[in-house]
């Protein structure tokens, strides 16, 4: 685990966009993250139709996505938002 990112307990599903969202702390700043359904349901090997569904499942792979999100932070690879998204 990387002790200058801090990711945030505060995951909601975003239905527009079709992915979880939640926040990291980067070296105090914050930084959108999200998860995209798609990506998801390729991680836990099930179709995802319900938000409550989507969260659980979020929660049943949340260390593996969180060190994707690392990864990525720790690799600049943002999006033209700023925001890192799997």
């Amino acid at each position: 685990m990387n002790q200058g990112i801090i990711i945030s307990d505060d995951q909601h599903w975003q239905p527009v966009e079709q992915r979880i969202e939640f926040s990291a702390q980067v070296g105090g700043a914050k930084v959108q993250c999200a998860v995209r359904k798609a990506t998801l349901e390729h991680m836990v090997g099930l179709p995802l139709n319900d938000e409550a569904t989507l969260l659980e499942a979020y929660h049943s792979v949340q260390f593996d996505i969180e060190d994707l999100i690392e990864q990525r932070i720790d690799a600049e690879d943002y999006d033209t938002s700023g925001a890192v998204v799997l």
